[in-house]
């Protein structure tokens, strides 16, 4: 999906530059933070182990946002041939969901000192947070393939805007996730290469300050909300091989609730299935047959071969058959079921109802 979207057409944006007051970002000793070549391998390894705990679960509305980014980028002589932005998002235990992002306008030259606009990344930052205030930045993203000298200053920037705005004693982590947009890397075949860095200070055992940063490379995990996950089914049904014109035709609401159950019974049958193959399963099914002198089939049972049995999942199927058992009875689902299907057929027929009169309206408007 990501592969195509970059070969869409869209409208190209190209910023004004000259309208936008940009903040320069000192590089403060760049030279030494960017090598460490002083350590030693039990050092490094020391600092790989901080960070390998962390998880960072990227959803696809940033995904989406970074490609638009990309695409929409000036293609002016000398202009920047990247993306950049903030990345938004929350913090869970040893896991970043990283649920949003927006670009922010930048310029960066090979011999000069990158700058950024300050302003306009305040002023989407304070908008983002009225609109979700659960969400809050937790880092950045670059459209790079490699880590660049203009990345030290770009994350000193975001550390001290995030510790800014974090309510917290110590600074929560700024991640770093770059997206090669130009597909050199070899170990992805057909995919998008993504890759997320944290900045680790570092320096030599038994001296005061540090002398060099790493950025620590992190796991990276595609994750997406129940809501995202039907978006992203629909979309990518459009991009078949067979779909020549890629579109997508949105479903009515009865024709969505058909598939919708139609996929719960396939599943149901599936689990159906898994619980009599396996060897609980099995069990119960086999003293089901003996209580009714089935003999034949209590053979035909013990010689079909157990599944291994998955203690997690056990008690995950128990969980629901209680849910289900305690918490509502027949007559009340089958009264809630029958009643939100009537609710919903009228909302259908009001919602076709007044589609009609609007077309009819217009129609009289172009008389």
């Amino acid at each position: 999906l990501f592969t195509r979207l970059l070969y869409l057409p869209v409208k190209k944006r190209d910023s004004n530059f000259s309208n936008r007051t940009f903040t320069k970002i000192n590089v403060y000793e760049a030279q030494h933070l960017n090598s460490c070549s002083d350590l030693g391998l039990e050092e490094v390894n020391i600092i790989k182990q901080m960070a390998s705990t962390l998880t960072v679960k990227v959803h696809p509305v940033v995904y989406l946002t970074i490609v638009d980014a990309f695409e929409r980028r000036s293609n002016k002589p000398g202009a920047n041939d990247k993306a950049l932005g903030t990345l938004m998002g929350f913090y869970e235990k040893n896991a970043i969901q990283v649920t949003n992002c927006y670009a922010i306008p930048f310029r960066e030259q090979k011999e000069d000192t990158p700058e950024l606009d300050d302003g306009f990344n305040q002023t989407m930052l304070m908008m983002m947070k009225r609109a979700t205030p659960s969400e809050q930045p937790v880092g950045w993203f670059y459209t790079n393939a490699d880590l660049s000298i203009h990345c030290l200053p770009y994350h000193d920037y975001y550390n001290r805007l995030i510790s800014e705005s974090s309510a917290k004693k110590e600074p929560p982590p700024v991640i770093l996730l770059t997206v090669d947009t130009t597909f050199n890397s070899s170990d992805e075949n057909y995919r998008m290469p993504i890759r997320a860095y944290l900045r680790i200070k570092a320096g030599i055992p038994g001296t005061r300050d540090p002398h060099c940063a790493i950025f620590n490379p992190l796991k990276v995990e595609f994750d997406a909300f129940p809501g995202e996950g039907v978006a992203l089914s629909l979309v990518q049904s459009g991009t078949a091989y067979s779909n020549k014109q890629r579109e997508v035709v949105l479903e009515n609401g009865l024709e969505q609730l058909e598939k919708s159950t139609g996929e719960m019974i396939i599943w149901l049958e599936r689990l159906l299935k898994y619980v009599n193959e396996a060897s609980l399963g099995c069990y119960l099914f086999s003293i089901m047959l003996i209580q009714t002198e089935s003999f034949s089939a209590f053979h035909e049972v013990l010689e079909k071969p157990e599944l291994p049995v998955d203690s997690s999942f056990g008690r995950r199927v128990m969980d629901i058959v209680s849910t289900a058992a305690t918490h509502m009875s027949d007559e009340k689902l089958d009264v809630l079921v029958k009643t939100s299907l009537r609710d919903y057929m009228m909302i259908s027929y009001l919602a076709s109802l007044t589609k009609t009169q609007l077309s009819l309206q217009e129609r009289l408007v172009a008389l």
